[in-house]
């Protein structure tokens, strides 16, 4: 994961290393990408909202946007605490997941753990710097060393985050080489469709070689990458302002969005990945007080009927 506090001078060299950490089997592919277009990585002054953009020259972000990163990363792995028993259950019960839920007396804490945690990313996105708001107790503070946690939930969640991150930049360098290549799509929301697929097939093309040279199971470590991209999806969407969850004249519907970073992946229905991925879009339902009253004989059915639900 990228530390908050990057002095502008190391920028560029710090984001090329977490692409080349991030996806190590194409390390030659992403330093010659980066060689060739050359983006200028700008860090700018902290401010209200969220800054992560791109032109033909330059990727710009700011460093509280990194820690928004890290606190939804952390937030978003407590969804898994609150909501994966009732995903479980419904998907051999054939019960929806709202009665599952509904009869979960642990349910209580979990979830209000969760949504302070995320109430806290929504404080810190409008917050000028993250120095403004009440930091989660139970939030590591954010740092670039994983061997610094001694906790495996940490450093899954550190992993996650930081590949989530990876994810965001790639779908800004894609920006960088639509505009230089001049060969954009025709409309705003046609392009960040297709820079969200084109992190996502970076992070996932190549696995399978990656697995095989350091004798990993790869069903294991394309559920990891999945995980993460599912991740980014909903940082996205914790990010745009509720009025834009259905669409904009710049940017397409959320749901359209989680649909197409997290279209393909071949793991099987009941795969970790489902379930993980089930309960961030629970999450989202929950926030906005709906009822989770779909049904399915997997976690995967599961996720693309709570897909339909956010349409």
């Amino acid at each position: 994961m990228v530390h908050s506090m990057i002095p502008q001078d190391e920028a560029q060299a710090v984001i090329l290393n977490l692409l080349r950490g991030a996806v190590p089997e194409r390390d030659n592919e992403i330093c010659a990408i980066w060689s060739k277009y050359a983006p200028f990585v700008d860090i700018v002054p902290d401010g209200p909202g969220v800054t992560m953009k791109a032109t033909d020259k330059r990727i710009q972000f700011s460093l509280k946007t990194i820690d928004l990163y890290w606190l939804l990363g952390f937030s978003a792995w407590k969804s898994i605490e609150a909501y994966s028993p009732a995903i479980l259950k419904a998907s051999v019960s054939g019960e929806t997941i709202q009665q599952v839920l509904d009869r979960d007396e642990a349910l209580g804490q979990f979830e209000r753990e969760y949504k302070a945690r995320m109430a806290a990313a929504q404080d810190l996105i409008a917050a000028t710097t993250t120095a403004d708001i009440n930091w989660p107790p139970d939030v590591p503070q954010p740092q670039g060393d994983r061997n610094a946690f001694s906790n495996d939930q940490d450093k899954a969640a550190f992993d996650l985050s930081a590949l989530a991150l990876a994810s965001a930049f790639l779908h800004e360098l894609k920006h960088v080489i639509y505009l230089n290549e001049k060969n954009q799509p025709e409309s705003l929301p046609e392009e960040e469709i297709g820079c969200d697929v084109w992190a996502r097939e970076f992070l996932t093309a190549k696995l399978a070689d990656y697995a095989q040279a350091h004798s990993h199971d790869y069903g294991e470590v394309c559920a990891k990458r999945a995980t993460s991209i599912a991740l980014a999806a909903i940082i996205v969407h914790a990010i745009t302002p509720s009025h834009g969850h259905w669409g904009t004249s710049d940017y397409p519907p959320i749901a359209d969005r989680l649909g197409a970073l997290i279209h393909g992946f071949p793991l099987p229905p009941n795969s970790n990945f489902w379930v993980w991925t089930a309960c961030l879009i629970v999450g989202i339902l929950r926030q906005q007080h709906r009822a989770v009253t779909v049904t399915g004989d997997s976690p995967k059915v599961l996720v693309e009927r709570l897909l339909s639900e956010l349409r």
